[in-house]
Formats: structure tokens, C-alpha cells, sequence
């Protein structure tokens, strides 16, 4: 997929006017001022989720769009709106269902962060529900979740989810798609236990009044910027979240952070991270010092990677084995690149095949 000029510049400009938001309205008016195609803004601004904020501050400063652009603009964020307001009543059910079940759950990403860190909550999109708990915990969340409606996957992809990533996927007809994360992440050869964080976890009071776990800050802007890499960046209001958060917290202790990212083997992964930080949203990390990755070629590779793939047509063959290759290369060990790769691309390959031959190959290469 070759991305025309137009939409290349249309998503330059939506990447400088988050460079400039919320803390220099002046740059942000100014950029603004020279906006000629503005559904080509919001063309972009919705693709990545941040449709939202910049019609928020355009209303700050009473700029106004052309009336068909406008139109267009409110009708897709009243949508946003009201998806929100049934992804909060969700939320607040599935913790009730955690906590009678004697589950210590976190909540991850979600409705709770936008709160901490956006001007108006709203301003994030929330497409599901995610929480941590601890493997042995696991067990009892889902049976908590399944006693309020929700469904987890058939057994042999549970199994494999078990045995293989980080998270289930659980879902119920009329709520949102929840995720429960029984490891904080599983990518770039590497896996992050969930107990370790789960110990340092802290209580946050929402505006509604219910308490609610939360990662610590280190650990929040850890899980954050991995979240944020794993998906190749491919939606900038990740980034975005990381320029508030940084901005929330502006007291983080770097290098316990860059420690604890030797120590699990994610520094390549955490350096690219802060890297399209600054060059997507001019925001420096300012301890960038401690991120170096351990192997530079491996890391140039995985850049390169990175811009092969954004061209790739979203789901196809080329873009998944391009994501498989991105998360391969920014393993910190090259014997674990190696390995992710062959067992993703395995993986991949016995899907297609019990999809195409089911009659010649296991069951349970479905998973």
C-alpha cells in the first residue's frame, strides 16, 4: 500500500499539532492558520484516535471548520462519546465482578488513564477493557468475568494463549471486548511477569469515587511505551499518552526504569520507544542516556522494518510478517530474535494451514 503525499502531509501535520498540545496554544493556533484541507486532518486525526483532541482545542480557540467538515467531525465524535459512556458502565461492572471474586485487579490503559491524564476524558478513545491480575489469579478472574456474561476462547486457544502470550480475550454481546493480562507483556523475546508489578501497584480514586488499582508511575510508563512499540506505533495517540503521562510526571526515576528494562531484556524495545517519542511529538525524554540498545545494527534494522511495514495493507500477509520481524529484531538477544521469528512465522504458517487443509493437519494448529 503506497500512502499518497496528501495523507503523508495531512499526518505530518496532525503529529505537529500534538507536538504543540495542550502546552503552547500559540505554535497550535498558528498551525491552524495554515490548515487548507481540513477533512484531510481529521481524515488522519481519526485513523490514529485523536479526532477528539484536536476538535477540542480548535474550540478553545473558536476556530471553526467548513460546515461539511464540521458536520462530519461532531456525528463521528458523538459516536466516540456515547461508545465511552458504555465502555465506563462496563468497566465499573467488570471490577465489581473482580472484586466480589477476591481478585486484585489493575486496570490497564482504558477510561482510568484517560481520566489521570486528559483534559476531559473523553478526549481517548477506549476500543476495550484491559486488566492485569496474577497468573494464579487467572483462574478466578475469568470465572468471575464469565459470571456476569463474558465468554473466553474455546479451549485450545486458551491453552495456547496460557502457555504462549500474555493475555485472553474475553467478550459479551452487549459490553466491549475485555482483555485479561495475566503477564504485564510477552514480545521481543522476552516476558514481563505481572506479579512484580501487581506488588507496586497503587489506588486511584476516579471522579466517581471508586477506587481502582493503577500501575505504579515507573512501571505505568514502562508498560506504556512497550505497549506502544509492540504495536508498531501504528496509532500516534499511544505516543500522545506517553507526552501527558511524561507531563504528569515529570519526577520519574529514570534510571530505575532503564534497570529494570536490562533486567527483562527490553531496552531495544524502550529506546525505540522514547526515539519516536521525540521524533514524532518533540518530547525528549530527559535521562535518554540510560536507553542505548544493546546491538545498534539490530536496531537500525528493526527502524527500517518499521517504515516497510506502515506501508504494508493492514492485515495482510506482508504486514504480519513484517510486525514478526519488527518485534524479532528488537529482541536485546540475537539467539531470542531468532526464535521469535521462527515461532511466530510457525505459528502463522500452521494457522493458514488448518484454516486451508483442515482435514490433512491437528486441531490444534487452530491455536
Amino acid at each position: 500500500m503506497v500512502v499518497s503525499r496528501d495523507k503523508r502531509d495531512a499526518e505530518g501535520m496532525v503529529q505537529q499539532m500534538l507536538a504543540a498540545l495542550p502546552e503552547d496554544l500559540a505554535r497550535w493556533g498558528s498551525l491552524c492558520a495554515g490548515v487548507k484541507d481540513w477533512g484531510a486532518i481529521f481524515d488522519r486525526a481519526g485513523k490514529h484516535g485523536v479526532a477528539a483532541v484536536l476538535y477540542h482545542y480548535l474550540t478553545q480557540l473558536a476556530i471553526a471548520l467548513p460546515p461539511e467538515v464540521e458536520t462530519g467531525v461532531k456525528q463521528q465524535l458523538t459516536a466516540e462519546w456515547l461508545a465511552q459512556l458504555r465502555m465506563r458502565a462496563a468497566l465499573e461492572e467488570a471490577l465489581q465482578a473482580l472484586e466480589a471474586g477476591g481478585v486484585r485487579a489493575v486496570n490497564l490503559k482504558g477510561p482510568v488513564l484517560a481520566e489521570r491524564l486528559y483534559e476531559e476524558p473523553s478526549l481517548r478513545p477506549c476500543s476495550d477493557i484491559d486488566f492485569l491480575v496474577a497468573l494464579a489469579d487467572l483462574d478466578r478472574a475469568t470465572a468471575a468475568l464469565e459470571a456476569i456474561g463474558y465468554q473466553g476462547p474455546e479451549w485450545l486457544l486458551a491453552r495456547y494463549d496460557r502457555e504462549n502470550t500474555h493475555h485472553t480475550h474475553l467478550y459479551r454481546a452487549d459490553a466491549p471486548p475485555l482483555e485479561l493480562h495475566f503477564r504485564a507483556i510477552t514480545a521481543f523475546g522476552a516476558i514481563v511477569p505481572a506479579e512484580e508489578l501487581l506488588s507496586r501497584a497503587m489506588l486511584y480514586r476516579t471522579a466517581a469515587g471508586r477506587d481502582v488499582w493503577v500501575l505504579s508511575p515507573e512501571d505505568e510508563a514502562f508498560y506504556l511505551a512497550l505497549h506502544a512499540t509492540r504495536h508498531l506505533f501504528l496509532n500516534v495517540f499511544w505516543l500522545y499518552d506517553l507526552k501527558l503521562f511524561l507531563r504528569r510526571y515529570p519526577d520519574l526515576d529514570w534510571p530505575l526504569i532503564a534497570e529494570r528494562a536490562r533486567s527483562l531484556r527490553v531496552m531495544g524495545a524502550l529506546s525505540l520507544a522514547w526515539e519516536a517519542l521525540d521524533r514524532q511529538l518533540g518530547v525528549a525524554v530527559p535521562e535518554r542516556r540510560y536507553f542505548r540498545p544493546r546491538h545498534k545494527l539490530l536496531a537500525g534494522l528493526a527502524r527500517l522494518t518499521l517504515a516497510a511495514t506502515a506501508r504494508q495493507p493492514p492485515g495482510s500477509g506482508r504486514e504480519t510478517a513484517g510486525r514478526m520481524l519488527f518485534r524479532a529484531l528488537l529482541c536485546d538477544h540475537p539467539a531470542s530474535s531468532a526464535w521469535s521469528f521462527r515461532h511466530r512465522l510457525l505459528r502463522f504458517a500452521r494457522r493458514r494451514a488448518q484454516r486451508y487443509l483442515p482435514w490433512l493437519v491437528p486441531e490444534k494448529w487452530s491455536a
